[in-house]
Order: C-alpha cells, then sequence, then structure tokens
C-alpha cells in the first residue's frame, strides 16, 4: 500500500510516517502546504492520502472534495484534533479519520479499511461501465444510475434540495457559498449556514461517490460548482427547456417523446421543496411545459387524434392554467366531438361558474362565440 501525507505540523507528518513505515506502508511523500498537496497527488497517485483537517488557506476537507470530484483513484483519513461532533461532520466524505496524537491501533484500523474498499473497488472494475445517469425535478427529486428503478438514496433532505439547486444551474457554473446560503440556509448567520453547506456537500459527495454517479460538487474558491463525468445527466426539466427554446414542434418522429415528456413534466415541480428559490423556478417551467403542451394539443387537433386522448391532455393543462381560455376553446370542441351540444354546454356552463366564483366575471366573447356556432 502507498500513502501520502499532508499536514502542516511537522512532528506529527513524521510521527505518521515511522508508523506507517512500521506497518509496511511505502509513504511516497509528505507536505505541509495544502495546495501542493493535490499536485502529489495526482502525480503521485497513492491509495490512500492522509489529510489533516486544519491547515491554512485550505483546508483538508476542501482537498478531500477535490480529490473525489477529480475521480482520483484514491482513500481519504483525516487527521483531526477536533471533538466528536466536528468529526461526525467530517467523516461523511472521508473512509476514515484518526485523532492527535495517532494511536498504533487506530492507524491499523485504518488501513484494513483502506485495503477492504480497495479491494471492493478492484472487484468491481470490469463489470461497471460508464454508468447513465437520469435526474427528475418534476414530483419528487430523483435520482437514477443505469436504469434502476430504485433512485438514489439521500442522508437528509438538504442534501437532495442542494444537489437539486445546483442541477438547475448552467452546466458546472460556480456557485458563490452565500448564494447558497440565501437559498437554503437563509435564516442562519453566515457562520452556521457555512458549517451546514460544507456538510451537506460532503453529504452529498460521498452518496454520490458511493454510487459511481460522475458526479460531484467540488469547491471553487468562494463556491462550489458541479463536477460531471463526461456522460452529462439527463434531467427532465433541461430536455424540457431545450426542446421550448429550440422551438421544437410535434411531428411523427418526435411525437411519442413529446407526450411522454409533456406528461412526465406534468407533475408538480420541485414537489417536496418549500423554499422561497423554488417559485422563479416553478414559473419558469410551468411556461415551458404549458408551452409544450399547447402545441402537442394543436398538433392533435390538425392530425384529428382520437378526441379522448386529445381530450385528457386538453384537461391535463387546464389543471396547470385553468384560466386560460385558448385552452377552454379546444377542450370545448372536444367535449363537442365526445358527447354533442349536451356535453359541450355543460361543460361552458361548469367554467363559467368556476370563473364567476373564483373571479367575479364572465367567460370571453371567443369562447360565448364558439359555443354558439358548435350549437346552434
Amino acid at each position: 500500500m502507498r500513502a501520502v501525507i499532508v499536514d502542516d505540523e511537522p512532528l506529527v507528518a513524521e510521527q505518521l510516517d515511522r508508523m506507517l513505515a512500521g506497518a509496511g506502508v511505502t509513504v511516497l511523500g509528505r507536505c505541509a502546504n495544502p495546495h501542493e498537496a493535490l499536485g502529489m497527488a495526482r502525480s503521485l497517485q497513492p491509495d490512500v492520502l492522509f489529510l489533516d483537517i486544519e491547515m491554512p488557506e485550505l483546508n483538508g476537507l476542501e482537498i478531500a472534495e477535490r480529490v473525489y470530484a477529480d475521480k482520483l483513484d484514491m482513500e481519504v483519513v483525516f487527521i483531526t484534533a477536533h471533538n466528536q461532533y466536528a468529526i461526525d461532520a467530517f467523516r461523511v466524505n472521508a473512509l476514515d479519520y484518526l485523532l492527535k496524537p495517532v494511536m498504533e491501533e487506530d492507524l491499523q484500523r485504518s488501513l484494513e479499511r483502506v485495503e477492504t474498499r480497495r479491494q471492493h473497488r478492484a472487484g468491481a472494475l470490469g463489470s461497471v461501465g460508464q454508468r447513465t445517469v437520469a435526474v427528475e425535478l418534476f414530483g419528487k427529486f430523483a435520482l437514477y444510475l443505469d436504469g434502476s428503478p430504485d433512485p438514489v438514496r439521500w442522508v437528509t433532505s438538504k442534501c437532495a434540495e442542494l444537489l437539486a439547486y445546483m442541477l438547475l444551474q448552467p452546466w458546472e457554473k460556480e456557485v458563490s457559498k452565500w448564494a447558497l446560503f440565501e437559498a437554503l440556509w437563509p435564516t442562519q448567520n453566515e457562520e452556521k449556514a457555512g458549517i451546514n453547506l460544507r456538510s451537506t456537500v460532503s453529504r452529498i459527495n460521498k452518496t454520490l461517490r458511493d454510487s459511481g454517479s460522475g458526479i460531484a460538487l467540488t469547491s471553487i474558491r468562494n463556491g462550489y460548482r458541479l463536477f460531471l463525468s463526461d456522460e452529462v445527466p439527463g434531467v427532465d426539466a433541461a430536455e424540457l427547456e431545450l426542446f421550448a427554446l429550440d422551438a421544437v414542434e410535434p411531428d411523427p418522429n418526435n411525437l411519442a417523446h413529446i407526450e411522454q415528456l409533456v406528461h412526465r413534466c406534468s407533475r408538480p415541480f420541485l414537489q417536496e421543496f418549500d423554499g422561497a428559490w423554488c417559485e422563479p423556478y416553478r414559473k419558469q417551467y410551468r411556461q415551458y411545459f404549458l408551452q409544450m403542451g399547447k402545441k402537442l394539443l394543436l398538433y392533435d387537433e390538425r392530425t384529428g387524434t382520437e378526441p379522448l386522448k386529445a381530450l385528457r391532455l386538453a384537461e391535463l393543462l387546464v389543471e396547470h392554467d385553468p384560466y386560460d381560455e385558448s385552452l377552454r376553446e379546444a377542450a370545448l370542441k372536444l367535449h363537442y366531438r365526445i358527447g354533442g351540444s349536451r356535453r359541450a354546454n355543460g361543460y361552458y356552463e361548469a367554467y363559467a361558474e368556476l370563473i364567476r366564483t373564483e373571479l367575479g366575471t364572465l367567460p370571453g366573447h371567443a369562447i360565448a362565440g364558439l359555443l354558439r356556432a358548435l350549437t346552434d
């Protein structure tokens, strides 16, 4: 086994070097500069990186996040003098931790864990290729790997919320920690929000790393960015946005795909999150959904799609915008096709009662004229 030690206390680093050598571990290098540590890890490719948590400029947690984001094939063991509360937060993203002064039995325990983890990883190589990632932001947030019916499970709901927020940013955009504080911890002071942010990022990265997703949140200066593997995740919201902004029109070649997309995106956006940051996104993606849904409805009308199928789509869109009279007119025509004048009159009267009760007004002239044209 090969190791690199990163600690700005020379006596601690020397002691650990001697103990590792005594355990049969080859120490490839030691350094006290946290910035040098990343270069050393990349160039020497050790099996395990022993990291001091508290160092100037860049702490051990941030180094570990970058190691995982770069997908370097090594384990991380923290060296810390922190109390148990702090350790619990830092352990999320590391294989193990060692308390100063480092004891022989604790070091041996960590080395055994490193060996076990690397054996498991080696056994998985060859049987696991690049993983496909699918993300659902409509309905309950879910991330699926390789077409599995079961989504990745998160340690806390805040982990899911933070990752959802980052997935809605432009790919690999740097997001400041202050923007994340305001979005996810708006009532907390900067110190407490910072602790919660680092802990949540660590938990997310551990879950993503253990699942082999090829995704990570990496620390960049005063914020974070979403690191993606070569395979960009398939995100339902991103696909809907692309279709809407590119003004894609339904045709026989893409019809089935657009139908599936519209129905998938009919669920409430970011359903389980109640942060104020969600509202602008809900409005934005509601408009994309209605835009694509209306195009699909017009296509159904032009091509004479079976009326019950078209009516189900119209009613789905009306649920999202009950006062849009263009949708109501489309639904009125479909009701007439299915059940004639009686059914059309009943639908119109129900709509008129709704807007009288809710808005204190009457249906517009266009839909009233349509009803007369259909039933006279």
